[in-house]
Order: C-alpha cells, then sequence, then structure tokens
C-alpha cells in the first residue's frame, strides 16, 4: 500500500484522521443498528430501552475500534474501558435527553432527530475520548509517594 498509494499511507498515520475515519464508520455503524432496532422494535418497546441496547451495542464495538485503529493500544486496559463507558454514559444521557425533546417536545421524526444527534454526540465524544477515556491521565493521583 505504501508504493502505490503514498499518500493515502501518510494521511492514516495522522492520529486525528484515523478518528475521524473510525468515528464515522462507528456512527454509521451505530445509526445502521438504531434504524434496525428501532424499526423492528418501537410500536411495541419503550424508546428509552430501545436507545439503552442502541448504546450498548455501539458501545463495545467502538470501545475496541478506536482502541485498535485509532490508538493502537495493545493491551485491554479496564480502566480505559471504564472511562470510555463513562464518556458513553454522558454521551448517552445527552442523546436521550436531546431525543426525547426533540421527538416528544417538538414533535420531530425520530430517524430525523436521531441522525441529527449523531453530529452533536460526534464532537462531544470526539473531545472527550481524546482528552479523557484513551488518556493515560487519571482524574485523580491514586498512588501513595
Amino acid at each position: 500500500m505504501n508504493k502505490k498509494f503514498p499518500k493515502l499511507s501518510k494521511l492514516l498515520l495522522n492520529q486525528k484522521i484515523r478518528y475521524l475515519l473510525t468515528g464515522s464508520y462507528n456512527t454509521m455503524l451505530g445509526y445502521l443498528v438504531f434504524v434496525l432496532i428501532f424499526y423492528f422494535y418501537s410500536s411495541t418497546v419503550s424508546h428509552s430501552l430501545l436507545l439503552g441496547i442502541c448504546y450498548l451495542i455501539s458501545t463495545t464495538h467502538n470501545f475496541f475500534s478506536y482502541r485498535t485503529f485509532v490508538f493502537k493500544i495493545k493491551d485491554i486496559s479496564l480502566i480505559n474501558y471504564f472511562k470510555f463507558n463513562l464518556v458513553y454514559l454522558f454521551t448517552f444521557m445527552l442523546n436521550l435527553s436531546m431525543f426525547m425533546a426533540l421527538t416528544k417536545g417538538m414533535n420531530m421524526n425520530l430517524y430525523l432527530s436521531q441522525a441529527f444527534i449523531v453530529i452533536v454526540i460526534a464532537v462531544v465524544g470526539y473531545i472527550l475520548n481524546k482528552y479523557f477515556s484513551f488518556s493515560n491521565k487519571l482524574l485523580f493521583n491514586l498512588r501513595k509517594e
């Protein structure tokens, strides 16, 4: 690939580009999961529960794709996984509140609402993942010195 596509290879060395590409893939996959689950179950199951199921599937997949392709972390860190899930818990709450406000409060189409929310969540998620989830810094110094 380096000899045939040197510009592409150089571009993929940039972590921000890899994050953007992986995030785009994760977002599309997450939205597809959302559409499929809501298409089949939204008339009989609570939208909040369905959104939670979508997040569980997407978050697990996202952690491993970001860890592998963007940050190239070889070992599995429970601390990073915990921090990643804290970020996604926050973005889930943000997503849920925006989703309810748009669909219930403003009577907006649920598919269009989630498409809009995905953009907001992607930006917030990037910032939090970069500076918190996959950072080796802890919020508190847990080591005794």
